[in-house]
């Protein structure tokens, strides 16, 4: 089983940090895993990413080549994934028009920011899970900053739809790997954002 995972969003959003974390925790699951980032030209501007390849085998080539999944945190870093100009979810349009993603597998896991990505994507090319991500973060914990933990609950009961009901990597092993990746203070502040991604991910998949 090889599994390749990115994390993408603006500069600022935290993604590389919950590719780090994504990668501990399948680590802590008993996976090989490898993380890669790429940064933007600037610093504060610009879209970052990080890339995670899992595996239950050892990881003979770390970079991604075809996702499994893919988490988009802004409406920037959705447009740095599509190929040729997004269709901005023209009413008119059909599902021959509709958004393809650079590098991602057809029947890929993607997961969204209801409120801050607007995407027009064939939700039979691919299995779409749109989730308040920053809104949970921002009003329910008062950190907007940990949207990007927030975001890995919801790909982690996300992954249910690719792994027979069962996720790639268990709660408690998120939960550990948040341990071993931020600061002492914020340790308890990240768990409890992961635990309402997983609330509100699973409210997602009920919606679907």
């Amino acid at each position: 089983m090889r599994y390749e995972v990115r994390v993408i969003g603006s500069a600022g959003q935290g993604s590389i940090l919950a590719a780090v974390v994504l990668a501990t925790a399948a680590a802590e699951e008993g996976l090989w895993a490898a993380q890669t980032a790429t940064y933007g030209a600037a610093m504060r501007s610009g879209v970052s990413l990080g890339d995670v390849v899992i595996s239950d085998e050892p990881i003979d080539f770390p970079k991604t080549t075809e996702l499994d999944a893919v988490i988009i945190q802004s409406q920037e870093a959705y447009d740095d994934m599509i190929k040729g100009k997004p269709v901005r979810l023209d009413p008119e349009c059909s599902e021959n028009d509709a958004d393809v993603l650079v590098n991602v597998k057809p029947g890929a896991l993607v997961i969204v920011d209801e409120d801050l990505v607007q995407c027009d994507l064939d939700c039979n090319m691919y299995r779409v899970v749109s989730a308040p991500i920053a809104r949970t973060a921002a009003e329910g914990l008062g950190r907007r900053q940990v949207m990007n933990i927030v975001a890995l609950g919801v790909f982690q009961v996300a992954t249910t739809l690719q792994f027979d009901g069962k996720p790639l990597i268990s709660e408690e092993s998120f939960l550990k790997a948040i341990e071993k990746s931020v600061p002492k203070r914020f340790i308890d502040l990240n768990k409890t954002a992961f635990l309402e991604g997983v609330k509100i991910g699973k409210e997602a998949l009920q919606k679907a």
